[in-house]
């Protein structure tokens, strides 16, 4: 962490801080999340800052920010069942779908039953214990803090008790009524420099794709006649963009992800622990806080770093033919240099693809290229793609139950408690003080 860093927003900053119910002048460490029951690598998130705490003397003050502002299905959890060649994946809807509404939107709710189904005995336990504590928090402020403090209470043995906060109501803290002045000041360099940041970080990281280009880690707002604003408005329907020539309301509006991360890290933390996938788009984040708000902001942005983990189940899954890959025949099928020798030709095709304009005919004609291109190996390897095609369509079932086995994002009170133990101690074991 790092309390040296530029502090431009310092009044903001402790402001809003003291209305998180923060100590501000003792270093911060935040997380955060969707509303779920999360999987193992998610909960490793909250042991480290659990574990940096405990390792500073309690010094260092924990918080876990619930992204209520997803629309995410934190109510849909999957459960296995049976065993090798009957080894399937059952959805167990445990609250309402979310239906376009942010968590923070939805009401909290009334739990319902699990599919029937051969669960092993811990598994089964993690059901009970999952509902439970659902239940238990049927009276909540909303779904979000249903969910969010149901994992907390599961969590709390092996991380200790972190605080919660609705990470959509820091628009309402002094950081977030900040923000907002500078997006109502000028909309256009907000939403440009944004979008600018997405594409420079989709050519970025196309460099470790072979020169593919990524899609990008954020949806663009200069998107047609009318600007958006890195904002969601709630209305009772669901989630709907927000336009830069509307009122802005902080008490309806919700934060885009990056915005929110944006504004964690400028006031509410002194360090942010991202997941994988977190720790992406926040690089796009980092060059639009720059290029939108200058480099002595950008430079007062908390540091991050990513903590995940790998927990299986211990599932029985029946052995399968790995060369029958889906992936495999997907990709042969798109490559227009399949049966080809020479040089490939797929990057060139791509690249000018990119070149061109968007929505331009130079653009189109670019793609039609490619897609001939496609088309033709296809005919001339379709030998070989039907023989590949066989092979996969023999060994779906057993593929289907292996990757179901090879799942690491089961929901942590499903594993045994052994197990989560282990990872605690994994974890703790990175910090040295902690005990």
């Amino acid at each position: 962490m790092r309390r040296d860093r530029p502090d431009p927003l310092a009044s903001i900053r402790q402001r809003t801080r003291t209305g998180l119910g923060l100590d501000p002048d003792r270093p911060v460490l935040a997380t955060g999340h969707q509303a779920a029951i999360w999987h193992p690598g998610i909960l490793a998130k909250d042991l480290a800052i659990a574990a940096a705490s405990e390792s500073s003397g309690d010094d260092v003050q924990p918080i876990h920010f619930i992204a209520d502002h997803d629309a995410d299905e934190g109510g849909l959890i999957h459960l296995p069942s049976g065993a090798g060649p009957t080894l399937k994946r059952l959805e167990w809807r445990v609250l309402p779908a979310a239906r376009g509404l942010g968590s923070r939107d939805r009401a909290a709710a009334p739990t319902s039953p699990p599919p029937d189904g051969d669960f092993t005995p811990t598994v089964r336990a993690g059901i009970d214990a999952i509902r439970d504590a659902l239940e238990d928090r049927r009276d909540a402020a909303s779904l979000a803090m249903q969910i969010g403090g149901a994992t907390a209470a599961l969590a709390t043995p092996l991380t200790g008790p972190i605080p919660r906060h609705s990470m959509s109501s820091l628009l309402e803290s002094p950081i977030g009524k900040w923000a907002l002045d500078r997006l109502s000041a000028d909309p256009a360099a907000a939403a440009r420099s944004h979008d600018a940041a997405i594409e420079t970080d989709r050519r970025r990281r196309s460099t470790d794709r072979s020169g593919r280009p990524p899609r990008g880690v954020a949806r663009l707002l200069d998107r047609g006649s009318r600007l958006e604003l890195p904002l969601w408005r709630a209305t009772p329907e669901g989630r709907v963009p927000v336009f830069a020539d509307e009122k802005l309301d902080p008490r309806e509006l919700r934060p885009r992800a990056m915005l929110a991360t944006a504004l964690s890290r400028l006031a509410a933390c002194d360090g942010f622990v991202h997941g994988l996938g977190g720790a992406v788009y926040d690089e796009a984040m980092e060059i639009w806080i720059e290029d939108w708000l200058g480099t002595e902001i950008a430079r007062s942005l908390a540091p991050t770093f990513v903590a995940t983990a790998t927990c299986r189940l211990p599932l029985v899954a029946p052995s399968f033919d790995r060369d029958a890959d889906p992936t495999l025949l997907h990709r042969l099928r798109n490559d227009p240099d399949l049966g080809r020798e020479g040089s490939p030709r797929r990057d060139r095709f791509l690249s000018e693809i990119e070149a061109a304009p968007r929505r331009s005919s130079a653009r189109r004609q670019a793609y039609l290229k490619l897609r001939a291109a496609v088309h033709a190996a296809r005919e001339d390897q379709a030998q070989r793609l039907g023989a590949l095609e066989s092979r996969i369509h023999g060994e779906a079932t057993a593929r289907s139950a292996a990757m179901i086995a090879e799942d690491r994002t089961w929901a942590f009170p499903l594993h045994h408690a052994d197990e989560m133990k282990s990872l605690e101690t994994a974890i703790r074991s990175s910090f040295p003080d902690a005990t």
